[in-house]
C-alpha cells in the first residue's frame, strides 16, 4: 500500500483532464518508503515532462493532444526491491488517476520518444483529431471527463434500464474508446434494452478479463518480490558465512603466530639458561684453578721467606701506600721484611729508614673495616703495640696477598 493523499495531485489531475494549460505531472517519493507526494508539473508537453525525470522510481501522467498516458518510470540504476515495490505501487497510481488511455512502464527516454508515446495512444497520422473544435465539443469531453473521475450519471432515456452503469464500466470505456469529435448539431442515437445489455455484458467480460491479469500480474510481483527477497538472504547467508570463515582463518593464523613465537621464546630462554650455566661453570672452574696457582704460589712463597728468614736476607721488598694513624695523608714508600722487622723508605736509593715496624708485637694484621677506617681497595691494617696502626694499600690484589704471606710467616 502507498500513500497518495496529497492534495495536490487530484488538483493538477483535475487541471489536465479538463484542457487547462497544465498538461503533465510527476510523483515521487521525496525521499519516504510508501509516501506519494507532487513533484512538479508543467504547460510544454512531453519535451518539459522528460527534463524533469532523474535516477529514482517515478510515476506520470501526460495530456497528448486529447489523449492521456499513465507512466511508471523506473531508472536502470534502481534497485530489484525498488523496481517491484513500484509495479505495485503503481495500480495505485493508476486508480487514483483513472482517465487514461495508456499505461507504459519505461527506464529509459527512448522508451518515452514522442513516436513511442503517440503509437501507444493510438496519435498516428490516420488518427490525428481535427483541429477544430467546437464550443459543444469541449463541454462534451470535459462532462464525460468529470463523470469518469465521480459517479455516474443515471440514464436521461426511458429506454435504458434503470440500474446505474457501474463506474469501473464507465473508466473501462473511457480508457477504451476515443473521444469523438462533436459539432453543434451533433444528436444522441437511441440506445435500445438489448444495446445495454450487450453493452454490459461486454463490460463484464472486460472487467473479468483485466482482474484476472491484474490478479496474475499481483501473483507474478508478489513471486519476483519473494524470489529478490530469497536471494537477498542467500547472499546475506553466504557473506555471513564468508565473513565466519575469515575470522576463523584469522583466529588460526594468530593461534599459529602466537604458538611459534612461544616456541622461538623457549628456544631462547632455555639457550640462554645453557649459555649462563656453562659461564658460571666455566667461571667457578675458573676460580678453583686460581685458588690452587694462589694456594701453590703461597706455598712457594713461604718456603722462599722461610729460606730468606733462616738465611738473615730480605724476605721481601717492593713499593706500597702507607697512612699512619697519626697522619691523614698517605705515603708512598719503598719497604722492605727481613728478620722480625718492617722498614719503610723514601725510595729504594736511600739507606736511611724512615720507619721502623716491629714485627714481634703485632696487635693486628687484617683487611680494612670499612665502617670505621677509609676503604681503599687492596689495602689491609697493620698494628703494632709499640708503633701504633699503619693503613696499607698495594698497587693489585696479588702484590696485597703476596705482602700479607710475607707478614704472615714472619710473624
Amino acid at each position: 500500500m502507498c500513500d497518495l493523499t496529497d492534495p495536490r495531485i487530484l488538483e493538477t489531475y483535475t487541471a489536465i483532464v479538463e484542457d487547462e494549460p497544465t498538461n503533465w505531472l510527476i510523483l515521487g517519493y521525496n525521499d519516504t518508503r510508501d509516501v506519494i507526494s507532487l513533484y512538479s508539473k508543467g504547460t510544454e508537453g512531453l519535451d518539459e515532462f522528460r527534463n524533469h525525470l532523474s535516477d529514482e522510481v517515478l510515476y506520470g501522467f501526460v495530456r497528448v493532444e486529447d489523449r492521456f498516458i499513465l507512466i511508471t518510470w523506473v531508472s536502470e540504476q534502481v534497485s530489484g526491491v525498488r523496481r517491484a515495490r513500484a509495479l505495485v505501487h503503481s495500480r495505485s497510481v493508476a486508480s487514483t488517476l483513472k482517465l487514461h488511455h495508456a499505461q507504459l512502464t519505461a527506464s529509459t527516454l527512448n522508451d518515452l520518444s514522442d513516436t513511442n508515446i503517440r503509437t501507444r495512444l493510438k496519435l498516428g497520422d490516420g488518427n490525428q483529431p481535427s483541429s477544430r473544435r467546437s464550443s459543444a465539443s469541449l463541454s462534451q469531453k470535459r462532462l464525460s471527463r468529470r463523470q469518469s473521475t465521480q459517479s455516474p450519471v443515471p440514464p436521461t432515456s426511458p429506454t435504458v434500464p434503470s440500474d446505474p452503469v457501474p463506474t469501473a464500466a464507465v473508466d473501462q470505456l473511457a480508457q477504451e474508446d476515443e473521444f469523438v469529435e462533436a459539432n453543434e448539431n451533433f444528436v444522441t442515437p437511441p440506445v435500445s434494452n438489448s444495446s445495454t445489455r450487450y453493452v454490459d455484458e461486454q463490460q463484464q467480460q472486460a472487467e473479468l478479463a483485466a482482474n484476472e491479469a491484474r490478479q496474475r500480474q499481483l501473483e507474478e510481483e508478489q513471486r519476483q518480490q519473494q524470489l529478490l527477497i530469497q536471494q537477498q538472504q542467500e547472499a546475506e547467508e553466504r557473506k555471513r558465512r564468508e565473513e565466519q570463515e575469515r575470522e576463523a582463518a584469522a583466529i588460526a593464523a594468530q593461534a599459529a603466530e602466537a604458538a611459534a613465537a612461544a616456541e622461538k621464546e623457549a628456544k631462547r630462554l632455555a639457550a640462554e639458561k645453557a649459555t649462563a650455566q656453562r659461564l658460571e661453570e666455566e667461571r667457578l672452574l675458573k676460580e678453583k684453578m686460581e685458588a690452587e696457582r694462589l694456594m701453590e704460589e703461597k706455598k712457594m712463597l713461604q718456603l722462599r721467606l722461610l729460606e730468606a728468614e733462616k738465611n738473615k736476607d730480605i724476605v721481601l721488598s717492593g713499593f706500597v701506600s702507607v697512612q699512619p694513624c697519626t697522619s691523614p695523608f698517605w705515603r708512598r714508600r719503598y719497604f722492605t721484611i727481613k728478620g722480625k722487622s718492617m722498614t719503610f723508605y723514601s725510595d729504594e736509593m736511600n739507606p736511611n729508614p724512615i720507619t721502623v715496624l716491629d714485627l714481634n708485637n703485632v696487635k693486628r694484621l687484617s683487611n680494612v673495616n670499612i665502617d670505621v677506617e677509609t676503604f681503599v681497595p687492596n689495602a689491609f691494617v697493620l698494628e703494632t703495640q709499640q708503633n701504633g696502626a699503619y693503613q696499607l694499600f698495594a698497587d693489585n690484589r696479588k702484590e696485597r696477598d703476596t705482602i700479607l704471606t710475607a707478614l704472615q710467616t714472619v710473624i
